[in-house]
């Protein structure tokens, strides 16, 4: 781990980082939180690229459309930021805050817990559920692409040669939408074993749009996209959620690991789809 490590960078600007990371004279890293650094299995890198100090890239904005949160912006921040109204908002606080500890959501970062992608991440299924889209640098020079892109890809391959996340847009949804966060996990601090966002945007009763995602049970975020079809055109009631609760959890292939059992888990996950589509929907109807 880091045995070749020698040099360390902290940039004010993110013209300046990505400047470093292209530099080809040695292998280069970026460093944001640096919760997962321990899980880095690269021992060929011989410098690290620290963003704590770009400033530009800490902040939580809006405008008419999107909520605007920098890459680098604690998820401490986002937990409990007054600017994050709406359903937008509610979902984004509602998962920054299960996040770990105190300790821990002042070190990692919203950008940080999509790069790395781990079963573990909170974040990325709200993103996708919201249809976020990720602004990506290289200096100047900027593309905007779908958050579900980028996951499908992995930020390692996705991300071009000193090019960083800088930004990630977040759809503003308003009357009519409804939405809902849940984590599993033996205790408050552990790995969840499961993480569950849901957003129903309704008329009249009738469900227009559903959006489920799920990560921990899976080994990357995934959108539940047959219970989603299950759902869209159709008037809620108790009997439809639980039938896409159950289609579900049927149509995922789950994570093995030491913390629970498949079945288990499939268990859980339908009772707490089931439940999540109730809430969100009575909170569309609001």
């Amino acid at each position: 781990m880091l045995k070749k490590l020698t040099r360390f960078y902290y940039p004010k600007t993110i013209e300046e980082a990505c400047l470093h990371l292209g530099n080809r004279e040695q292998k280069t890293a970026l460093i944001a939180g640096g919760t997962s650094e321990v899980l880095r299995n690269d021992n060929n890198v011989e410098a690290l690229v620290d963003l704590t100090k770009v400033k530009e890239l800490c902040y939580i904005r809006h405008d008419s459309a999107y909520i605007h949160i920098g890459a680098g912006t604690p998820v401490q921040d986002i937990y409990k930021s007054k600017d994050l109204k709406g359903p937008s908002g509610e979902l984004l606080k509602a998962a920054a805050g299960k996040i770990g500890s105190t300790l821990l959501r002042n070190s990692i970062t919203a950008a940080g817990n999509l790069a790395g992608l781990f079963p573990w991440s909170d974040l990325p299924p709200v993103y996708m559920v919201l249809g976020a889209e990720v602004v990506c640098r290289k200096g100047k020079p900027k593309r905007t692409v779908p958050v579900q892109r980028f996951i499908d890809t992995r930020a390692s391959q996705f991300l071009a040669e000193a090019e960083i996340i800088a930004e990630i847009m977040v759809p503003i949804y308003g009357k009519g939408t409804g939405v809902h966060f849940a984590k599993f996990a033996k205790t408050s601090n552990d790995y969840a074993m499961i993480s569950l966002a849901i957003r129903l945007t309704q008329k009249s009763g009738r469900i227009e749009q559903a959006r489920i995602a799920v990560n921990a049970i899976t080994a990357t975020p995934t959108r539940c996209l047959e219970a989603e079809k299950v759902l869209e055109g159709q008037k809620g009631n108790a009997e439809l959620f639980a039938e896409a609760a159950k289609k579900a959890a049927s149509s995922l292939t789950i994570r093995r690991d030491i913390r629970a059992s498949n079945d288990y888990r499939k268990e859980v996950l339908e009772v707490m789809i089931r439940r999540g589509l109730q809430e969100a929907f009575d909170k569309a109807g609001k």
